[in-house]
């Protein structure tokens, strides 16, 4: 026979490493992160969202300057800055809407764990007539986009 007891009282987590009134926020959930997107006007909205995220992820020399609907009308295209390289301005087209759900996460990641500086380090795409650098995922991984 088991006797099954009180239930045990749960404790308060402390985050070592953390000044004490340090606002960790609220990570976002999944579904914001990752919008079911059906068509280009949600894509531009979500997008619109992105740098927040990129923060949240460790990308905080990420700064958005806009995200727009390209001149064909085919897909998002998102400008970004990046503190480490002031004299570039960079461009990033979006997949189709609704072809890779995780598109957002996946450059977040990208941008948060050094993508961007490898590129720059490696191969230093030239820049377009604009002066922008292009870059696009393949697959998970950021790749300069000449």
């Amino acid at each position: 026979m088991y006797v099954v007891g009180p239930p045990t009282p749960v404790r308060t987590l402390r985050f070592i490493g953390f000044l004490e009134g340090t606002d960790l926020g609220i990570p976002p959930k999944i579904s914001e992160v990752t919008p079911n997107v059906r068509n280009l006007d949600e894509q531009l909205t979500s997008f619109e969202t992105f740098i927040d995220f990129a923060h949240q992820l460790g990308a905080p020399q990420t700064h958005a300057v806009n995200a727009t609907i390209s001149d064909g009308g085919q897909n998002v295209e998102f400008f970004f800055l990046h503190s480490d390289f002031p004299d570039a301005r960079f461009g990033y087209r979006a997949k189709a809407p609704g072809e890779d759900v995780h598109e957002k996460l996946w450059l977040a990641e990208e941008l948060a764990t050094g993508a961007l500086h490898r590129i720059m380090r490696d191969i230093t795409p030239p820049a377009d007539a604009a002066g922008t650098t292009w870059l696009r995922l393949d697959g998970q991984l950021l790749r300069a986009d000449s």
